[in-house]
């Protein structure tokens, strides 16, 4: 039987600090290039990883700052998934909507420490919704049969975590939207790395909300 918590549990698997920090977002019709470009990543930056080593293996000019976003970029089938492990940048609205332009979707997730666990959703250019997780399976209601959200906060911990539950049931909701759940075999197939750098178009950036 799937535990309620099992995306959680794989991806904190393949980052330890998964549930301290992430930022994500799922890109419908656009290739991997397309995908950073549209996120104003540095195209020069791209190195082959998995997601267990997006940070190792920097030299030299490529070596991130700490004000730098680090991400990692893959087809997922008809989509592609963008990992994000330092900043949340593309789950900024403008990004969201560049990369929704021209009739797609996009669906982006993120959090950082205490901070609001937030689902932004947007199409054709435009935001159709961006509130808190747990309010994710409103837009996502098409995709959410047999889903529900945790409703009791205040059990304690060693009878479960209903954050990691609730990450875990708009992980299956969005998977079941682009047709795929991020899985172990995605997270361990080298995908492309880039750099969000702090200069230029990408100097306004904002850090973790």
């Amino acid at each position: 039987m799937t535990s309620a918590t099992h995306l959680y549990d794989l991806l904190e698997s393949h980052w330890e600090t998964f549930g301290e920090g992430f930022a994500a977002v799922w890109s419908e019709g656009i290739s991997v290039k397309e995908t950073a470009l549209r996120l104003g990543a540095d195209i020069n930056s791209a190195a082959e990883r998995t997601f267990a080593d997006i940070a190792l293996g920097f030299e030299g000019d490529d070596m991130p700052g700490d004000d730098e976003g680090i991400i990692l970029v893959g087809n997922l089938d008809r989509w592609t998934l963008t990992l994000q492990i330092q900043w949340a940048d593309v789950a900024e609205i403008d990004r969201l909507l560049a990369l929704s332009r021209d009739g797609g979707r996009a669906i982006a997730v993120s959090w950082h420490s205490d901070s609001d666990h937030l689902v932004e959703c947007a199409k054709d250019g435009k935001l159709v919704f961006s509130g808190p997780m747990e309010d994710a399976l409103d837009p996502l209601r098409e995709y959410s049969a047999g889903l529900r959200m945790p409703t009791d906060w205040d059990i304690p911990a060693s009878q479960g975590e209903p954050t990691e539950e609730m990450i875990t049931t708009a992980f299956v909701a969005i998977g079941r939207m682009v047709g795929r759940e991020i899985d172990d075999a995605w997270l361990r197939t080298p995908h492309v790395r880039y750099l969000i750098r702090r200069t230029g178009k990408n100097a306004s950036a904002v850090p973790w909300r």
